[in-house]
């Protein structure tokens, strides 16, 4: 993978747990436009560690206000590749426009260094995770500093990644869907896991089977997960 930077940012570099927006544009080596968010009402937003490795290494070297633009061969996205993507060598044009960053803490509520997010497994939720009433679980990937919780009708900020369970694979639906709700308007059983919810966390929710659908369509009937990162 080669990169070009175009413009130096002077803004804060992104950490591998860290929730970035960016503006971009995504070409064939042989130059036809395949994505682009330019076409878009709002500019991309994703969590860090949900892109593929050699992706969040280039990134965390940026700063915000960075143009670059990155030559990306196809086997370096082998394993990991966003269904809307095409399955050949690319070339993107990128804006790194601002970084949020999470803390991480540990339980005894001390602040850590991160390590980069993984996609889930298939094995289901471990079992230290929390239920709640119907019996969704998740796991907290990142504790906010904020012990601010959501009121019933908070403007809730939510950048999501969707993955469907196949067998003993997981494979990535949609990643940093960047949208609202509130929690009596939040679709599904999502406001059972938002209302316990601080701004800034971040959680991975295991959704059974035909409950996904109701959140993110792409879902359909399959058992699937969930990643959040949530602010207010």
């Amino acid at each position: 993978m080669r990169f070009q930077l175009q413009r130096a940012g002077s803004g804060d570099s992104p950490g591998s747990v860290d929730t970035i927006v960016v503006d971009f544009s995504m070409w064939t080596a042989e130059g036809q436009l395949a994505l682009s968010s330019y076409t878009e009402p709002q500019p991309t937003g994703f969590s860090v560690s949900t892109l593929a490795p050699n992706l969040r290494g280039l990134l965390t070297n940026l700063k915000a206000g960075s143009q670059v633009r990155f030559w990306v061969p196809r086997s370096a996205l082998a394993g990991w590749k966003p269904p809307e993507w095409p399955d050949t060598d690319l070339v993107f044009e990128l804006e790194l426009l601002s970084v949020t960053h999470i803390v991480v803490k540990d339980s005894s509520g001390n602040t850590i260094t991160p390590v980069p997010g993984r996609a889930p497994d298939a094995a289901g939720p471990p079992n230290v995770a929390e239920s709640t009433p119907s019996g969704l679980r998740y796991v907290y990937l990142a504790h906010a500093e904020s012990q601010n919780s959501a009121t019933a009708e908070d403007h809730i900020d939510v950048v999501a990644t969707a993955y469907l369970i196949d067998g003993i694979q997981v494979k990535l639906v949609t990643g940093g869907i960047r949208t609202a709700t509130t929690l009596t308007r939040a679709p599904g059983k999502l406001a059972e896991v938002l209302k316990r919810l601080k701004s800034g966390d971040q959680v991975r929710i295991w959704l059974p089977k035909g409950q996904g659908k109701a959140i993110i369509p792409e879902l359909g009937e399959r058992e699937s997960i969930l990643d959040l990162a949530v602010s207010f």
